[in-house]
């Protein structure tokens, strides 16, 4: 629950905060909304994180025939991940779930059973380190285009208004 309410602070924050902040949602309208995109986002679409997490930072072959070391690792990595976003978010600083969560791992990793525990390989960390460096640049590059788009096509015209009613009433059919 602390890590849900964690995640909650931060990440629905960071996604519904122009929407909220611009009067398009009302902070009840964006609260409502997420309850839904949060959890059918994680049903949905997260067993790949949750298997990557899980096992590819730190080998779980490390905790055979020691299934309550591999809960308390778990466990501690949840709350200690959980304490920092909250901690961050509540003082207005910049953070990430996903960095925090991969962070504890490599803590309690290091922490049980010394740094070659982790696997620093593309198969491991590395991977998950690159992804952080292409999101932006990917997210960067998709809105860049999308509002050229919608630059060239409806607000540089001289019937912008009209256009972009017309793209708002084909879209929702």
């Amino acid at each position: 629950m602390l890590d849900a309410y964690g995640i909650g602070a931060n990440d629905v924050a960071n996604s519904f905060s122009t929407s909220v902040a611009s009067k398009s949602l009302t902070l009840a309208q964006a609260c409502c909304i997420a309850i839904f995109t949060e959890f059918f986002g994680a049903l949905l679409l997260g067993s790949e994180t949750s298997e990557t997490i899980r096992g590819k930072i730190i080998s779980l072959e490390n905790f055979a025939g020691q299934p309550e070391l591999l809960m308390l690792a778990m466990v501690c990595a949840v709350v200690g991940s959980s304490l920092w976003v909250i901690f961050a978010t509540r003082n207005g600083w910049p953070v990430s779930t996903t960095h925090s969560i991969v962070g504890a791992i490599i803590g309690v990793g290091i922490s049980a059973f010394g740094v070659d525990s982790v696997d620093w390989s593309y198969n491991g960390v590395a991977k998950i380190v690159t992804s952080w460096f292409i999101s932006p640049v990917a997210a960067g590059i998709i809105a860049s285009i999308i509002y050229m788009v919608t630059k060239i096509f409806v607000l540089a015209k001289s019937d912008s208004f009209e256009r972009g009613l017309r793209s708002r009433i084909q879209g929702t059919h």
